[in-house]
């Protein structure tokens, strides 16, 4: 009997044990909202950069990766990205990280900050995602998932 009821203990911590595995498979990834195709569609503004707007203006159409194991964009690759979030007030942010005035930017108040490793990336709203590069801040629209 002590043997059964010991047998039956281990076979339910090993079914919570496998329940538990193919519930976080299945748990949705907080990045998500970020991952796929991007397409830069317009300059948004910028901080301190060493980008002319020339040079930026080329940006324009470039299209930018993202997935959970790399971050591609502007023939840079960065892999294993954190993806680390935080939330901050948008203007005290800029105009301390970047010295840059986004009052004229769709940015919503408070912005979620995205550390990409290579880039940082500022939510928007739904397909549209703000990608600072050099300085530059560029708007993309999803293309793909």
């Amino acid at each position: 009997m002590k043997t059964s009821l010991v047998t039956l203990i281990r076979r339910l911590l090993a079914l919570a044990f496998f329940l538990s595995i193919a519930g976080s498979a299945n748990a949705k990834d907080i990045n998500d909202d970020i991952y796929g195709l991007w397409k830069i569609k317009s300059i948004m503004g910028g901080g301190i950069s060493s980008l002319s707007e020339h040079k930026a203006r080329l940006y324009i159409g470039k299209i930018a990766i993202i997935n959970a194991d790399k971050f591609v964009f502007n023939g840079r690759t960065c892999l294993h990205p954190p993806y680390s979030r935080s939330v901050e007030d948008v203007d005290k942010y800029f105009d301390r990280e970047w010295r840059a005035d986004v009052t004229d930017t769709p940015l919503p108040n408070p912005v979620t900050i995205i550390d990409a490793k290579c880039n940082f990336l500022y939510p928007i709203r739904k397909n549209h995602i703000m990608i600072a590069e050099d300085g530059v801040f560029f708007e993309a629209v999803r293309i793909k998932k």
